[in-house]
C-alpha cells in the first residue's frame, strides 16, 4: 500500500509542479528560440480568421481591435466566419465599410467546419485563428507574425491573458495561464512548444491541416507545423485580453468539453507521442498534455490510500493534512465570489474545478462522447 501511495504522490506532483520544475532546470541550457523577433519591417501577408456564431455583444470590438494594429494596412485581412448566426452579428460586420473586413455566411455547421471555410477563402501567406470575444492590443499582430521571419518556425502562439477586473474564477484562470505561459516559453527554447493558445495563433499556409469536427481546434491545427518538421513557438508579447469564465457550472462545463476534445486530438496525433520521429517533443506532450489529464484520477485515489496508511507514520498523517488544507482552501476559493481572500484561494478552487472537470472529461471520453459543436455563451 505505501508503494502505491508513493507512486500516486508522484504523478500528481509531476503532473502540476515537477514537470515545469524540470523544465526550469533544463531549459538554461537550451538556446534555440532564446531572442525571437518582435518587429519586423518585411513580414508576410495574413489573414485573420473569427469564427462567429451568436458575437453581436463582441464583434464589433474584436474587429475596431483588429483595424488598428499596427502592422502595415495592406499586408492583411480579416474574415469573419459566420456560423449561422441567429443574432445582429452579420449586420454589425456588413455595416464596415472597408474593403478588407469580410463577412463568410455559412450554416450552422459548428467551429471546425467555419475555419476550413475561411482557410479556403482566403488567401494569404500566414493563416491567424482568434476567438470572436478577445481583444488585442495595437502590437498584437505584428508581435505574432514577426517570428515567421525565421524559416524553421512553422505556427506561433500568442499568449490570452485574462482581465485583471474578472470575477474570482477568472482570477483563477489568469493565475493558470501565467503558469502555462511559463511553461510554453520553456517548452519552446527546448524547440517547441506543446500547443498553441487557442484564442491567438498562426500558421503558414502550407502547413495547415484541415480540422475534424471533434477536435481542439488549436492543438490541431498548430501541431501540423510539427508533424511537417517545422517548429510551433510561443510569443508571450502577443497579447489579447478576454473576462474569462465566470460561472462556475460554465467552468465546468467548459472543461467537460476540452477535455473531450483534447483527448480525441491528441489519439488523431499519436504520432506525436514516438520519440524516434519527434525527440524530445514526445516527452513534452506526454507529460503537458497526458499524464496531467490523468492527474484527478491519481488525486482521488490518493485521499483513500492516505486514510488508510494515516497509522503507519507521521508523514502520512502530514500528507492527509495537507490534502485536507488545499480541499478546504480550494471549498473556499470557489465561495469567495467577492475575491475577499488572497489570489491562492482562487487559484486552489480553480484547480478543483477543472480537475473534477477533467476527469469529468476523460470518462466522458472512453464512454465515447464526442462535442462536434460549440456555443460560445454557454461557456463564459
Amino acid at each position: 500500500m505505501e508503494w502505491l501511495f508513493g507512486l500516486l504522490v508522484f504523478i500528481c506532483f509531476y503532473g502540476y509542479v515537477g514537470y515545469p520544475m524540470l523544465l526550469a532546470v533544463i531549459t538554461p541550457f537550451f538556446t534555440r528560440y532564446k531572442d525571437i523577433p518582435q518587429t519586423t519591417n518585411d513580414g508576410p501577408t495574413v489573414s485573420i480568421l473569427v469564427a462567429a456564431y451568436n458575437e453581436e455583444g463582441y464583434i464589433a470590438t474584436k474587429i475596431d481591435s483588429l483595424l488598428s494594429q499596427t502592422y502595415a494596412d495592406e499586408k492583411f485581412d480579416v474574415w469573419v466566419l459566420n456560423d449561422g448566426s441567429n443574432d445582429g452579428t452579420a449586420d454589425i460586420v456588413n455595416g464596415y465599410n472597408n474593403p478588407r473586413i469580410h463577412l463568410l455566411d455559412l450554416p450552422r455547421g459548428g467551429k471546425a467546419t467555419a475555419l476550413n471555410a475561411g482557410v479556403k477563402a482566403s488567401s494569404n501567406e500566414i493563416i491567424v485563428f482568434s476567438d470572436a470575444d478577445n481583444e488585442w492590443t495595437n502590437d498584437t499582430l505584428e508581435r505574432l507574425v514577426s517570428p515567421f521571419t525565421i524559416s524553421s518556425v512553422g505556427a506561433v502562439s500568442g499568449h490570452l491573458s485574462i482581465r485583471k477586473n474578472s470575477s474570482h474564477l477568472g482570477l483563477g484562470d489568469r493565475l493558470y495561464r501565467q503558469y502555462e505561459a511559463f511553461i510554453r516559453k520553456c517548452e519552446t527554447k527546448l524547440g517547441n512548444a506543446v500547443s498553441a493558445d487557442g484564442g491567438i495563433f498562426a500558421i503558414r499556409r502550407p502547413l495547415f491541416d484541415e480540422i475534424p469536427q471533434d477536435v481542439t481546434d488549436d492543438f490541431y491545427i498548430s501541431t501540423g507545423a510539427i508533424v511537417k518538421g517545422k517548429s510551433l513557438i510561443y510569443q508571450g508579447s502577443a497579447l489579447a485580453y478576454d473576462d474569462g469564465v465566470d460561472k462556475a457550472k460554465n467552468q465546468m462545463r467548459r472543461r467537460i468539453r476540452v477535455t473531450v476534445r483534447g483527448m480525441t486530438s491528441l489519439s488523431r496525433r499519436k504520432q506525436l507521442f514516438n520519440p524516434k520521429n519527434f525527440g524530445i517533443y514526445s516527452l513534452c506532450l506526454l507529460s503537458h498534455k497526458l499524464i496531467r489529464r490523468f492527474v484527478p484520477f491519481f488525486g482521488l485515489l490518493l485521499l483513500p490510500v492516505n486514510i488508510m496508511l494515516m497509522n503507519s507514520g507521521g508523514i502520512f498523517q502530514v500528507m492527509l493534512f495537507l490534502q485536507v488544507i488545499f480541499y478546504s482552501i480550494a471549498i473556499l476559493g470557489l465561495l469567495d465570489e467577492g475575491k475577499r481572500l488572497p489570489k491562492l484561494f482562487s487559484m486552489a478552487g480553480f484547480i478543483l474545478l477543472s480537475s473534477v472537470g477533467l476527469g469529468m472529461g476523460i470518462v466522458q471520453f472512453f464512454r465515447g462522447t464526442r462535442f462536434s459543436f460549440w456555443s460560445p455563451e454557454e461557456n463564459r
